[in-house]
C-alpha cells in the first residue's frame, strides 16, 4: 500500500543564544512511511544545517518502521550532528544514554508494518480474485454507483469525451494529435474533470491535454466492460514503485460494468495504434496510410507525395524495400487515385453481395474459415508432434551422458556442461509445448465473427466515398502483388482483406497505374 506522511515542524526559539528545539509529529496512513517524505526531508536539512539540538516525537514509530534504518538515526546519524532524541512513550533520551529495549522496539514496528502489509495483500488478492474493482478509483468516464460503491455506472458527460477520443482513432488520428483538438476545443483535462466533480482545488492547466493522456485512454480495456485486475504489482513493503504486471498474471472478468466502447471498436483501435502513421513532409496523409503491405517482402508501401506534383493524381505508394531498385524487394507501385477508386468498387459490391446474399455470405465465410483453421491446427499439431518426439530424445541423451558419466567415459565438467546446455533446451522446448497446447485448444473452437462483419456493412449499406474512419472500420489491410503483363497491358492485383471475415482478390488492369 502507499502510504503519505505529513510532518508538522514547530520551531522553538530561545530567549537566549540555545540551539533551536525542533518538535516533530509524523501523521500515518496505514503502515508505511519509508524515508521520502518531504517534511522528513526538510527536518534532516535542519539536522545536516546543525540548527537542531532536539528531536522530540511521541513513539519511535512515528519517524518510521523500517528497523535498519531507524538505527542507524539513532546510532550515527543523530550523534553525528549532536542532536539529542527523544521519544516520549517509549521512555527513549539519548541524554540519558543507550536504551536496551530501543532496539526491540524498532524490531517489533518493523515486524508490525511487515505483518499488516502481509494481511491487507491477502486481503486485496481476495479482492481481486473474486472479480471485485480493487482500483481505488473509477477510470474517467465510468464514477462509483451511489447505491453500491463496489460497483461503475456509466459517466454520461466524460463517456462522451472518451467516446470522442476512439472515433478521432478510428478517422486516423494519433494521440498527439487528438490532443490538440481536445485542447483547441477547450475539454476540461481528466485532472480538471475530476476536480472540478470532486470540489478540488482546479489545475492552472484546465483544457491542456497531452498525448500520454489519450493513449492511456485509447488502451483501457475496461472501457469494453470488463475490469482487469494485477496489472501492476510492488516487488516488496520498502520498493515502493509499481512494476507492471505481465499479461498472464492479470484476471480479466467480463461484464462487470456497462460498455462505453464497443469491443470490435477496441480491438479495432488496438491494432491500428500498432502501426504508426506519420504524415509526410508535406503535411498530406492518405487514409490508406498503415493499411497498405508488400506481398513479397511483407513491408509497409510509403505513400510518396511532392509539392511539385500539379496534382494529386501523381501521388502513390511504393514498397519501402524497393529503394529505387537498389532494395531487396521488386517495384510495388499504385498511384493513390487508382487504389481510392479500386478499393470503394471493391467495398461496395461485397456491401452488394452481402445485402442482397446475406446467408450464402455467411456460410461462405464460416466454410472459408474452418478450412483456414484446419490448416493452421495440423501445422500447430505437427510442430506440437516434433516438440515431445525431441522431448523424448533429450530424454535418451540426458540419460545416456549420465551412464557415461558413471562408467568413466565422460569426465564431471564435461557431463555438467552438456547437460546443462541439454536440460535448458528441454525447457525451452516444454514452454513451447505448453503454448502450441493452449493454442490448439484456443483455436479448436473459434469462427469467424461474421456477425461483427454483417454489423458494419448494415451501417455502410449505402456507401459512395471512403474517408479515413471507414476504410479503418471496414479494412484490415490491403496486400498489393507486383505488376504483370497479360496481352500488352500491366496488371496488379490487390487483395482487400476485410476486418473479421479476410480477403477479397481482384485485377487491376491499367497501363497507368
Amino acid at each position: 500500500m502507499c502510504a503519505y506522511s505529513v510532518f508538522n515542524t514547530f520551531p522553538v526559539y530561545p530567549l537566549s543564544a540555545k540551539p533551536l528545539i525542533l518538535l516533530a509529529f509524523c501523521r500515518y496512513r496505514y503502515h508505511t512511511s519509508l524515508f521520502q517524505r518531504p517534511g522528513f526531508q526538510e527536518m534532516m536539512k535542519y539536522v545536516e544545517d546543525y540548527s537542531v539540538s532536539t528531536l522530540i516525537v511521541k513513539d519511535l514509530s512515528r519517524l518510521g518502521r523500517e528497523y535498519s534504518y531507524m538505527g542507524r538515526l539513532q546510532d550515527f546519524i543523530f550523534p553525528a550532528y549532536d542532536v539529542r532524541f527523544i521519544a516520549i512513550n517509549d521512555d527513549v533520551d539519548s541524554a540519558k544514554g543507550e536504551n536496551d529495549f530501543a532496539v526491540f522496539k524498532n524490531v517489533f514496528n518493523d515486524y508490525y508494518a511487515k505483518d499488516t502489509s502481509k494481511k491487507i495483500r491477502a486481503v486485496v488478492k481476495m479482492r481481486g480474485e473474486a472479480g471485485e474493482h480493487i482500483a481505488s478509483n473509477p477510470p474517467y468516464g465510468y464514477v462509483k454507483d451511489p447505491q453500491n460503491k463496489k460497483k461503475w455506472i456509466v459517466d454520461e458527460e466524460s463517456a462522451k469525451v472518451v467516446r470522442r477520443i476512439f472515433d478521432l482513432c478510428i478517422a486516423g488520428k494519433g494521440p498527439m494529435q487528438i490532443a490538440k483538438i481536445l485542447t483547441a476545443d477547450r475539454v476540461l483535462t481528466v485532472t480538471a474533470y475530476n476536480a472540478r466533480q470532486k470540489g478540488w482545488a482546479m489545475p492552472d492547466n484546465l483544457y491542456r491535454w497531452c498525448a500520454k493522456s489519450v493513449a492511456g485512454i485509447l488502451e483501457r480495456p475496461e472501457y469494453t466492460g470488463c475490469t482487469v485486475n494485477f496489472k501492476t504489482y510492488t516487488k516488496s513493503l520498502k520498493f515502493k514503485k509499481r512494476m507492471e504486471n505481465p499479461k498472464e498474471n492479470r484476471r480479466i472478468f467480463e461484464d462487470t460494468q456497462p460498455a462505453i466502447i464497443e469491443r470490435g471498436q477496441w480491438e479495432r483501435v488496438q491494432a491500428l495504434r500498432a502501426n504508426k502513421r506519420r504524415p509526410t513532409k508535406t503535411g498530406k496523409t492518405s487514409i490508406f496510410s498503415g493499411l497498405v503491405y508488400c506481398a513479397d517482402c511483407g513491408a509497409k508501401l510509403y505513400y510518396c507525395t511532392c509539392n511539385t506534383y500539379k496534382n494529386e493524381s501523381q501521388d502513390h505508394f511504393v514498397c519501402s524495400n524497393y529503394k529505387s531498385n537498389t532494395g531487396s524487394c521488386q517495384i510495388h507501385y499504385i498511384r493513390e487515385v487508382t487504389l481510392y477508386k479500386r478499393v470503394l468498387e471493391c467495398i461496395q459490391g461485397t456491401l452488394t453481395y452481402v445485402r442482397l446474399f446475406r446467408d450464402d455470405f455467411t456460410q461462405e465465410m464460416l466454410a472459408q474459415d474452418e478450412a483456414s483453421r484446419k490448416a493452421e491446427l495440423t501445422q500447430k499439431r505437427k510442430a506440437l508432434s516434433g516438440t515431445q518426439k525431441r522431448m523424448e530424445d533429450l530424454d535418451k541423451i540426458i540419460q545416456r551422458l549420465y551412464e557415461d558419466s558413471v562408467l568413466g567415459k565422460l569426465s564431471d565438467l564435461r557431463f555438467q556442461k552438456l547437460s546443462a546446455q541439454y536440460e535448458t533446451e528441454q525447457a525451452e522446448i516444454q514452454q513451447l509445448a505448453a503454448s502450441l497446447e493452449r493454442e490448439i485448444e484456443n483455436e479448436a473452437g473459434q469462427i469467424a465473427d461474421v456477425g461483427r462483419f454483417l454489423q458494419l456493412a448494415d451501417r455502410y449499406s449505402d456507401l459512395q466515398e471512403l474517408d479515413a474512419s471507414t476504410v479503418n472500420e471496414l479494412i484490415e489491410k490491403i496486400v498489393v502483388h507486383s505488376p504483370e503483363k497479360i496481352s500488352g497491358k500491366k496488371h496488379v492485383t490487390i487483395e482487400v482483406y476485410f476486418t473479421y471475415v479476410g480477403k477479397s482478390g481482384f485485377h487491376l488492369p491499367n497501363r497507368n497505374y
